[in-house]
């Protein structure tokens, strides 16, 4: 097995200073790399809501400094989800992982965790470039860069994370790209727990020590409330129908939204500063096993290459997964090799990613259209996934443990097996067309794949 080497003489151009962005450049700098993060946001943006952060993205954080220790002081680690009817009604109290393996499962403020990432970047001396919008994207055999603000920028190879809106996944798939309708939209808010404590259908919530995580399910329509006691904070979410893009929201349409629900909920969403809420249309992109460009020295990563839906709950830690394999497999191949890594991290990741880009729809559809014959006879349908072949997977030594055989796989154009799926699991791809021909009906449960 080969030795892992510094990348000391390795420059890599970053686009996009979100999570995957950020990831990538935090695993290739501990190595050595030199780094620049080109971010066309004029600055780092602190708002935002709850992400969550599971245990198969905290064991690769565990190698960042204090980051993680940072991370876990200001978040949340609900033990237990809470899914409920419309009417108030608790179905299912389902129990929660707080760790795996040892490693934290936690609940955090977005804009404070993105700070986070930042701040121990730039202490490994990544160089990041505000308001800086990339325009290109080229390469040649022995390098790549990009144009930006008419500048060109050259480097050994490019990372691009810049985000569902990526413009560099056209240049890297070959073909014109765009994001596309999920067919909902999500009222999105983070507001002080306070503001719940004089009204006496909330005041339990502001008075629980213990985190909260409550979801009201129906037909095209969930709820969830999640509280921060850390921070004093809650989030209230109100997942529906799309109809425009991002809006600053308007709570009197969120409560419309849920006309006739359980008071405690409405009464929430009653308490919800205007400033403090928005109506966030949900986007994806079909999954595609094309990650990276022809000439081998561009590569897409986090929601770049497989933007998740909310309900997966491993967006995040998708990205950071990608940011350590990509870290990883160069520190195999050093700088001789960039294409031989690229093509192997591409190999290593999309049927991975494939099933927890679906599993996100699929926990959002068991929701939406519930079976409630079937829930009478089996609350556990309804549960939040939360398995061992997620949680319990770490990318780096993934990536270490296969590299000859993916090695094989990119040199000699035979299959790789993946084994960082549920056993037994044979991949099929699929499209976002597919998925929405199922919403507004019943699922056989053969159709669901992430559910067991």
């Amino acid at each position: 097995m080969a030795e892992q080497t510094s990348l000391q003489y390795l420059s890599v151009i970053v686009i996009g200073a979100g999570f995957g962005g950020l990831a990538a450049s935090i695993e290739l700098a501990l190595r050595g790399a030199k780094v620049r993060v080109f971010e066309s946001y004029a600055d780092m943006t602190k708002q935002g809501d709850v992400i969550q952060m599971p245990a198969n993205g905290t064991r690769l954080m565990k190698r960042w400094g204090d980051v993680l220790d940072k991370i876990v002081k200001i978040s949340a680690s609900p033990d237990t989800m809470t899914i409920m009817n419309k009417d108030g009604k608790v179905l299912l109290n389902q129990q929660l992982h707080t760790e795996f393996d040892g490693f934290p499962i936690v609940y955090g403020h977005r804009g404070r965790i993105q700070q986070t990432l930042h701040d121990y970047a730039v202490s490994l001396g990544v160089e990041i470039k505000w308001g800086a919008t990339v325009g290109e994207i080229y390469e040649d055999e022995a390098s790549a860069g990009i144009v930006a603000g008419g500048i060109k920028y050259e480097a050994d190879f490019v990372v691009a994370a810049d985000g569902v809106h990526s413009k560099s996944r056209s240049y890297v798939v070959g073909t014109v790209d765009r994001p596309k309708k999920s067919g909902f939209a999500v009222y999105r808010s983070w507001f002080p727990l306070q503001l719940l404590q004089d009204d006496p259908v909330t005041q339990e919530i502001a008075a629980s020590d213990k985190p909260l995580f409550k979801i009201w399910i129906s037909e095209d329509t969930h709820g969830i409330l999640t509280t921060n006691p850390a921070l004093q904070s809650a989030t209230c979410f109100v997942t529906h129908k799309a109809k425009d893009w991002n809006l600053r929201g308007d709570a009197q349409e969120m409560l419309a939204c849920v006309k006739g629900w359980d008071s405690q909920l409405r009464h929430i969403i009653e308490k919800i500063p205007p400033d403090c809420l928005i109506d966030y249309k949900l986007l994806w992109r079909d999954p595609v096993p094309k990650w990276v460009s022809d000439k081998g020295r561009v590569c897409l990563v986090g929601d770049a290459a497989h933007p998740h839906l909310a309900t997966s709950g491993t967006g995040a830690a998708q990205a950071i997964e990608d940011a350590a394999t990509i870290g990883a497999l160069l520190g195999k191949t050093g700088k001789a090799n960039i294409q031989l890594a690229l093509k192997s991290y591409e190999k290593l990741r999309y049927e991975r990613t494939s099933l927890t880009q679906r599993m996100g729809w699929e926990t959002r559809h068991v929701w939406h259209q519930t079976n409630w014959d079937a829930v009478a006879a089996n609350p556990d349908m309804l549960k939040f996934p939360q398995p061992a072949w997620l949680l319990g997977s770490d990318a780096t030594k993934y990536a270490d443990e296969n590299f000859e055989a993916v090695k094989t796989s990119v040199e000699s154009g035979k299959p790789f097996v993946s084994t960082n799926i549920p056993p037994g699991h044979v991949h099929e791809d699929w499209t976002i067309d597919t998925m929405l021909g199922h919403e507004g009906k019943l699922a056989d449960k053969d159709f669901y794949k992430t559910r067991d």
